[in-house]
């Protein structure tokens, strides 16, 4: 026995150990899949060739690190046992190795080595959080995480935010679990960034980060502002489900009204198997879903339970990875972005590089810990990939290429716009440009007033709010609404209709709804969600603004960091002055009732492809009406509403029977039901 390679091995187990923690209970991973994966590969290569160290590991009360299933459920949630184990997956990364996994099973069925006429189904491994529905004739009775695969976390409301989730499945007896993947669409975790950026708040890491911690937040109201998803793929107890293969179970999975993945397909022998992950490999990017593979399932129900399990996997069932996209470039410069709050947001200036079918030429820094974190210097060589398969990433310099002459990089202490002083917020490790007179504050403050998720005034872009503060016409957003015809058409690239247009434009957002101004004013931590929440819960500008901390504090979803931050926000003196000059322009509205219509109620919709009007005005339609819009296509879909270029939604509305209207359909469908007016 080697000391070294002993050595090696506890000092491995640590470290993989250390990881399990990051990822699977604090939901913060430390390293990318990638570089898990190897140091698993490791650890278990050593235990193969001594077993005895493994056992000592057992011996002592636990599986090691690389045998381990998930992680320890948190306390901070009422634990609940499994009825039958969730267990994990083994890992392949070529094909080469997949055949060797063919070959194991082919020995655990007792049959051929050579033997190539076992049916697979092929899936795609979603990046998300693993949930067991539990139901006891047909009720459902619990939801929980997967914890360390015998006990998991309580989140039955937390998981009834999610769409397409059926509490009751009728004519069903006994007791049943659902398995499936909690996640965070690419779209949505972007959207989240994006707001996150601007209203200086913590930054997700990546979508599965982005969904298990919504789904461990102890307010579901926070969890349902995440917009997460589920597929569903797997059956733990199936008391009277009538499936013989796993593609029966997803077929029946789907009649009942769960959303099931529109990527599978059944697979016959290797050769298939592998052709699969190649294409979906190719398609990867196209998923609205974060995904690090492919899984292969031995398709009868029946020889799944004759290969049976090893301690921590199934033997009929393997993840095939997906290899991960990294590139190197150099930094060639970092420059500093003052933002509508004073946020100092740094950003990487790289030398083009294309990762994953796009040119990617700059990364988010965030703050001065990032960049220190990272000891980036310009310069550096850098690793960089798409974090969720969207956003670009330092991931980490490739310090033996680093020129001589790189130096520490020094994060200003004044705004590079106005040249005062920038101050640190210890409570966020962001800057922040603490002059309220400070010109890149106002220009981005306008441009966030007008934008679509605030006033939604059109026609004053980037230019013309530049041309306004120039030539001093403006000040703040409140001047927009003292503009004359002939001021408007005597700018540059001006003209008496451009002029006529806009000042229509101001005229109408006059009349927008509350909660829109509230987000017009760029309060901290508040972007269109919180805005709705506000408005809807004080109801009127007097009562928001006379609100104390706690009572904006005690609104569901907000709570003491919010509270404050609002309250405070609100009176300050530039706030103050700017809604009081909105109210002389005539700009004072009140909330939105929340009753809702009845006129939809009872009926599912998914919306698909490119429509005449925006996504969201349609979705207002039809929950105001009392109507339901989901993300999946399942048995319990009244219509899908299908554009141009509608994908795989259309295929499956066809392949479930599901009604499929155009939006003249769509209109008859709405004036049949009495439904004559779009909301504001």
């Amino acid at each position: 026995m080697s000391q070294a390679a002993l050595d090696r091995y506890l000092a491995l187990s640590a470290e993989v150990a250390r990881h399990n923690q990051a990822y699977h209970e604090l939901d913060a991973p430390l390293i990318p899949d990638a570089e898990y994966d190897a140091l698993v590969r490791e650890l278990r290569a050593l235990e193969a060739e001594h077993p005895e160290w493994a056992e000592g590991q057992a011996a002592l009360g636990g599986a090691t690190p690389a045998q381990a299933v998930g992680g320890a459920p948190s306390t901070a949630f009422v634990q609940v046992s499994h009825p039958t184990p969730m267990t994990s997956l083994d890992n392949v990364f070529s094909d080469e190795e997949l055949g060797e996994w063919r070959e194991k099973l082919t020995r655990a069925l007792n049959l051929p080595a050579d033997h190539d006429d076992l049916t697979f189904t092929g899936e795609i491994k979603i990046d998300g959080l693993s949930v067991n529905l539990y139901y006891k004739d047909g009720s459902l009775q619990w939801a929980a995480t997967r914890g360390n695969g015998v006990t998991g976390e309580m989140v039955t409301a937390q998981v009834a935010t999610v769409p397409g989730i059926p509490t009751r499945l009728e004519g069903l007896k006994g007791e049943l679990e659902v398995r499936g993947e909690v996640y965070m669409s690419r779209a949505d975790f972007a959207a989240f960034n994006a707001q996150a950026e601007e209203l200086g708040t913590p930054l997700l890491k990546n979508p599965r980060n982005g969904a298990a911690g919504a789904l461990r937040q102890k307010d579901p109201e926070v969890t349902r502002s995440r917009n997460l998803k589920a597929i569903f793929y797997a059956l733990g107890k199936r008391d009277g489900v009538p499936a013989q293969t796993q593609g029966e179970v997803l077929a029946w999975l789907s009649a009942q009204g769960f959303p099931v993945s529109p990527y599978t397909r059944t697979l016959h022998g290797l050769a298939e198997a592998e052709a699969y992950h190649a294409e979906m490999t190719a398609q990867r990017q196209a998923f609205e879903f974060d995904a690090d593979g492919t899984v292969l399932k031995l398709d009868p129900l029946r020889l799944q339970e004759e290969a049976g399990f090893t301690s921590r996997a199934p033997r009929w069932a393997i993840a095939y990875k997906f290899p991960v996209e990294e590139v190197e470039t150099v930094l060639e410069s970092i420059s500093i972005n003052v933002g509508r709050t004073g946020k100092l947001a740094p950003l990487a200036h790289l030398q083009p590089r294309l990762i994953e079918g796009s040119t990617v030429s700059k990364a988010t820094l965030h703050n001065e810990d990032y960049i220190a974190g990272l000891d980036l210097r310009v310069g550096d060589t850098v690793v960089v990939r798409k974090s969720g398969g969207v956003i670009p990433q330092i991931m980490r310099v490739v310090v033996e290429k680093r020129p001589q002459e790189a130096a520490p990089y020094e994060f200003p202490t004044t705004c590079p716009e106005c040249g005062e002083p920038a101050v640190r917020h210890e409570d966020d490790a962001n800057t922040y440009c603490v002059n309220p007179a400070c010109p890149a504050q106002g220009y981005r403050l306008i441009q966030y007033f007008v934008s679509r998720g605030a006033m939604d005034i059109q026609g004053i872009g980037e230019k013309l709010i530049a041309q306004l503060l120039h030539t001093g016409l403006v000040q703040d957003a409140a001047d927009l609404y003292s503009l004359t015809a002939e001021q408007l058409a005597g700018l540059e690239r001006g003209g008496e209709k451009k002029a006529q247009n806009i000042l229509a434009q101001l005229s109408a957002s006059k009349t927008q709804p509350l909660w829109r101004l509230v987000n017009a004013l760029g309060l901290p931590h508040v972007g269109e969600r919180n805005a709705q929440v506000l408005a809807r819960n004080f109801g009127s500008l007097d009562a928001l603004m006379n609100a104390t901390a706690e009572q904006i504090e005690a609104v569901p979803g907000l709570g003491k960091i919010i509270g404050a931050s609002v309250a405070v926000a609100l009176k300050e003196e530039g706030t103050v002055r700017l809604l009081t000059k909105l109210r002389a322009a005539g700009i004072d509205p009140q909330g939105e009732a929340e009753a809702r219509g009845e006129q939809l109620r009872g009926l599912n919709f998914v919306l698909t492809g490119t429509l005449g009007r925006p996504r969201d005005a349609i979705k207002a339609q039809l929950e105001a009406a009392g109507g339901r819009v989901t993300g999946s296509v399942t048995g319990k879909t009244s219509y899908l509403v299908a554009g141009e270029e509608a994908g795989s939604k259309l295929t499956r509305a066809q392949e479930l029977g599901v009604k499929v209207l155009d939006e003249a359909g769509l209109a008859d469908l709405l004036a049949e039901k009495g439904v004559t007016t779009e909301p504001a």
